[in-house]
């Protein structure tokens, strides 16, 4: 029998408490479920359906939010998602009163549906040649400024710092970003263009190189950096970037679209940085091969030098011999008074050939002495006591060794600071590193 004191309602008024009910009570949801009859119009709205072995519900990605979620999902593939769980009744569509979800993220579920999209992803960014040797960037050498991409917080960011201080001090600029999560991909694409956009009419110059890391996971873990928004700023970068994601054994996109493949932050600071140390040794060898090089010169000319005046000898000498003998047997036919006038001209043509032999002479030695002096300057100044001059010392140890490390050092050990004005004798006593 029907019930006639139960409240009328209107198709209208049922259709909105039915919306106001469902949505208040389950407003955003997270929902695992297979993919079917997924439909794709030119609207670029996704129109699919959630379904499992007793039921099936509606789903709909709105255009703005395809790009975020970074794939397109197909039919049959298991997934994830999380939205607004709503009735499609409404002023504007005052017909329609089924119900649906309005999916904002939504991944594949499970490992292995995660790797089959990877291989999907990795072999068309491969057909495109995103990875192909020939846009990878040389790292340089020498950098004056390094990015780092990563969670401000945490043992990465410590661990870079630590060992670039500890091989090669330099300019670190941290853009902190979030490295998992349904916000990580769009805020390290963004930090990757951030980067490359710095201007040296800013604040801040771009960095050499990029690093971009954070700790070992699981693959959802750094699914973040298999999103294709990273893989393409990654690839459109003009700074080289060295990838650091997770540890030796994990492999992202990024790693294969970067310059260079890190196995932990802590190798990507030593891959984008020279060891001071060794640096410090080559210069050491040079400096010793420049004062050898220049001692070897020095002496050359001075060989050579001292040749020259022995030869300036002999030929003033034999010339002078000559002369002698030819006036020797000229004198045999003139008479006393002929013979002392041309002895008087010869001695006067002698006196001016020797004056100008000795002020050629003298002009030489001069301009050797200048070389020489030259020299002995640039020597002086590539010394290491020119360093003592400007208020630097040399310590040495009781050994008489250098001191370049704490190595080098013992409590108690007697030391001699060489200065500019004098050696200064002293006991170590404490080392404050």
């Amino acid at each position: 029998m029907v019930r006639e004191n139960i409240q009328e309602f209107s198709v209208s008024e049922i259709s909105f408490a039915i919306k106001e009910s469902l949505e208040e009570n389950f407003g955003y949801v997270k929902i695992r479920g297979e993919v079917s009859g997924l439909s794709k119009p030119t609207s670029g709205h996704i129109y699919l359906k959630l379904k499992d072995e007793k039921a099936i519900i509606n789903a709909i990605i709105w255009r703005s939010a395809v790009n975020k979620i970074g794939f397109v999902p197909e039919d049959g593939l298991e997934v994830v998602c999380s939205g607004r769980l709503t009735t499609g009744f409404s002023d504007r569509y005052p017909g329609r009163s089924d119900y649906s979800v309005i999916v904002d993220s939504l991944m594949p579920a499970g490992e292995g549906a995660l790797m089959a999209l990877l291989e999907k992803r990795k072999k068309e960014f491969s057909n495109e040649g995103l990875f192909d040797e020939v846009h990878k960037k040389k790292i340089p050498k020498f950098p004056q400024t390094i990015g780092v991409i990563t969670s401000p917080t945490g043992a990465v960011i410590q661990d870079i710092l630590n060992r670039v201080n500890d091989r090669y001090p330099c300019n670190i600029l941290l853009w902190p970003v979030p490295v998992q999560g349904e916000d990580a991909a769009p805020l390290v694409s963004e930090a990757i263009e951030g980067f490359n956009s710095l201007s040296v009419k800013k604040e801040f110059n771009p960095p050499d190189v990029i690093i971009i890391a954070r700790g070992g996971g699981s693959i959802e873990d750094l699914w973040p950096f298999n999103e294709e928004i990273v893989v393409r700023s990654v690839f459109k970068s003009s700074i080289p970037v060295i990838s650091a994601v997770g540890h030796e054994t994990d492999t992202t996109l990024v790693d294969y679209v970067s310059d260079l493949r890190a196995p932990t932050p802590t190798a990507a600071a030593e891959l984008s940085t020279p060891d001071k140390k060794d640096l410090l040794s080559n210069i050491e060898e040079y400096q010793l091969t420049l004062n050898t090089s220049l001692n070897s010169f020095l002496e050359n000319k001075k060989q050579k030098f001292k040749n020259l005046i022995d030869q300036l000898i002999n030929i003033q000498q034999l010339f002078i011999s000559k002369k002698k003998s030819n006036f020797q047997n000229l004198s045999g036919s003139l008479n006393l008074r002929i013979l002392d006038e041309q002895l008087k001209s010869k001695n006067k043509d002698l006196k001016l050939l020797s004056e100008r032999i000795i002020q050629g002479q003298q002009a030489y030695i001069k301009d050797l002495s200048k070389t020489i002096s030259s020299f002995s300057k640039l020597l002086n100044s590539l010394s290491y006591k020119s360093i003592l001059n400007r208020g630097f010392s040399v310590t040495r140890n009781s050994k008489k060794e250098i001191v370049k490390s704490t190595k080098n050092l013992s409590h108690n050990e007697s030391l001699k600071i060489e200065t500019n004005f004098g050696i200064l004798h002293t006991v170590l006593k404490k080392i404050d590193e």
